[in-house]
């Protein structure tokens, strides 16, 4: 490439194609765009990166930390599930802004087709936000269907909000359709994520009493020089026998076994 000023005006021209399909690019459009430059696959990654900075979304493309790697993040499980789904989406034909746009109103107008058209074109902006939100508690391939869930549930919606639609112009509402369907695949894969957390947080919370009663038992063995009861432990640990008895279940100890008849 010739120059730096060359080079700024082919960015130039980059954004101005992804303007012209909603602000949308993916990464084999970018790299077919600057075959000719002989790029390395690090200055393909700053493009990628300009790009984002740029609020431009490159379809395919997960920003890493510096010293980050994908096999870092995903587990190897994880990395085959999402090597073999993202394969089978190669077969969808990306749709350009003028296809979007006449999507967009045909679902709006309740068109069976082309929901089912703006359902498979969203699916892999479904994957890049499944990528975003990954967390090691939740497996990827969960997080990814229930954002497709998601996305069927905005897709449907999609009909009430063309009805509500002011008229602010084709683009605009292209645009709000857009927001509709990310915000609804964003909100589904939260949803799982704080319900994981939570489930996470009570686990946790069960793990610290089964913590607290063994660290309890010992104490009063050790003190008393003999098993303890269930009364004794109730009042040491300020607790309600049925709870004691809960927790033992839970940690696998028959609670007759920590009672002894004085």
């Amino acid at each position: 490439m010739d120059g730096k000023a060359e080079f700024l005006e082919k960015l130039n021209g980059l954004r101005k194609k992804a303007k012209e399909q909603g602000n949308r690019i993916t990464t084999e459009e970018v790299k077919a765009y600057f075959s000719e430059d002989a790029l390395t696959e690090e200055q393909i990654a700053l493009v990628f990166d300009y790009l984002l900075a740029q609020k431009v979304a490159v379809q395919g493309y997960l920003k890493m930390d510096s010293k980050a790697e994908e096999q870092e993040m995903f587990s190897e499980e994880e990395r085959g599930y999402l090597k073999a789904y993202l394969s089978d989406l190669e077969a969808i034909r990306p749709a350009d802004e003028e296809e979007l746009s006449n999507l967009f109103a045909q679902a709006a107008a309740k068109g069976s087709g082309a929901k089912a058209r703006l359902t498979e074109v969203y699916l892999k902006e479904v994957v890049e936000i499944a990528k975003e939100l990954h967390i090691p508690e939740v497996f990827l391939g969960d997080l990814i269907q229930e954002g497709n869930l998601g996305l069927m549930l905005g897709v449907e919606m999609l009909g009430d909000a063309g009805m509500e639609m002011t008229t602010g112009g084709k683009d605009s509402d292209a645009d709000t359709f857009h927001s509709l369907l990310m915000t609804q695949i964003r909100q589904s894969m939260q949803m799982l994520l704080e319900e994981q957390k939570e489930l996470h947080h009570k686990d946790q919370k069960m793990v610290e009493k089964v913590e607290m009663l063994d660290r309890s038992i010992r104490e009063l063995t050790e003190e008393l020089g003999r098993k303890v009861t269930m009364d004794e432990l109730a009042v040491h640990m300020g607790m309600e026998i049925q709870e004691i008895e809960d927790i033992l279940k839970l940690a696998g100890e028959d609670s007759e076994s920590e009672e002894e008849e004085t």
